[in-house]
């Protein structure tokens, strides 16, 4: 029921445009997501391919929140539930700008968590 509720009103959760709501949108009310404090986030998928329902918890050593962003987005991707969504998706690889807005380089998972066959 928790789950439903998020994913339904994932604004509510993160407000408008955050990681938060964004993965939730794209998984179509199959998982919720929500991050917390220093580069801290939490997952529920109710239903996943290995039948039984899964939690996801991770934390990034030094706190950093986007750090955090593309690794939950890489596992929601990895496990299948981001059905392609484009601006899902964009947070498992986002660019990185400077101050002014051109493309400068990349996050990315890293190599294990890419590497990781789910």
């Amino acid at each position: 029921r928790i789950v439903r509720a998020m994913s339904t009103y994932p604004e509510l959760v993160s407000g408008t445009g955050r990681a938060c709501a964004v993965l939730m949108r794209a998984g179509r009310g199959r998982f919720a997501v929500k991050t917390g404090a220093e580069g801290v986030y939490a997952g529920i998928v109710p239903e996943s391919k290995f039948g039984l329902g899964i939690g996801i918890a991770l934390k990034i050593d030094d706190g950093a929140g986007r750090a955090a962003e593309t690794a939950i987005a890489a596992l929601l991707e990895k496990l299948g539930l981001l059905h392609g969504d484009a601006a899902a998706t964009a947070l498992v690889r986002p660019a990185i700008t400077n101050t002014r807005s051109a493309i400068v380089g990349e996050q990315r998972p890293a190599k294990a968590l890419a590497e990781l066959a789910l």
